[in-house]
């Protein structure tokens, strides 16, 4: 006998949704800075847990920047891969997220996860700079740089500094959010990568005046994702709301922890 999902409304979920956010976010704005200097121990031996696409063991997605369908680019990215490759303890955290979505017919939709450090240098240094000029022809070099680091970790000219990788060089990041199985994904109030104000996740924290549905609808359902990946031992991006890691330099800084157990990706 099948029974019928959950509305979210109703149940463990609906809590989630109904739980604020912004002091965490608020607190983890200023520990952020500078993260990636934070030490990585490189003789934990969980650096060399092994990689495998999330697909693998049932977690959905598609990686958007080998997609021609991704907004705000529509085209696929230099250098982007169809691969969504994680280490494996972070999956079988993500798949017990799944498992607390499944009774509301939901699940973790993955946009990216490892990422090769040429995707890593095209919207660092070209793809995003180009964009802010455009929008803002006033603006300084200075001024620009300062924008881009925001939502775009820097690269490396040749194989990642060990001591210093971006993020998703380590397979111990993803960018994700919620979607019913097979359907679509719950109304976050940005697409993802939208580098604004909008994307930092506590910006629906604030009571929004009148009714406001889709405001609430996102606030709902950022604090949901959110939880649910934090309950799982992640750690958010603040300007990221659909940016998560364990065990990275930025987990490890907004954590506490003395040191990262990730580094560079092994084996790829």
């Amino acid at each position: 006998m099948t029974c019928d999902p959950l509305p979210l409304t109703e149940g463990p979920l609906a809590a989630l949704r109904a739980r604020p956010l912004a002091a965490e976010v608020a607190r983890d704005g200023p520990r952020r800075l500078g993260y990636r200097d934070h030490p990585i121990d490189l003789d934990d031996s969980r650096g060399a847990d092994p990689m495998a696409d999330v697909r693998s063991h049932g977690i959905a997605g598609e990686n958007a920047y080998f997609s021609p369908r991704t907004a705000p680019y529509h085209g696929r990215a230099e250098g982007a891969v169809p691969d969504l490759l994680l280490r494996q303890p972070l999956i079988a955290a993500l798949s017990t997220v799944n498992g607390r979505l499944a009774p509301y017919d939901l699940e973790l939709w993955v946009f990216d996860a490892w990422r090769p450090i040429a995707v890593q240098n095209h919207f660092h240094d070209h793809w995003m700079p180009r964009h802010l000029r455009d929008l803002h022809p006033t603006w300084t070099a200075e001024r620009i740089a300062t924008e881009v680091e925001k939502y775009w970790a820097r690269g490396s000219a040749g194989p990642p500094d060990p001591l210093s990788p971006p993020p998703h060089a380590t397979g111990a990041a993803v960018d994700l959010t919620i979607r019913y199985r097979h359907g679509a994904e719950l109304f976050m109030g940005t697409i993802f990568d939208d580098v604004s104000e909008a994307s930092n996740t506590d910006y629906f924290e604030e009571e929004p005046s009148g009714l406001a549905f889709s405001a609430r609808e996102a606030r709902a359902n950022r604090r949901l994702l959110y939880w649910l990946m934090v309950e799982a031992g992640f750690v958010n991006n603040p300007t990221e709301w659909w940016h998560f890691s364990k065990g990275d330099q930025m987990w490890a800084r907004l954590s506490g922890e003395k040191a990262a157990y990730y580094s560079v990706a092994p084996g790829v």
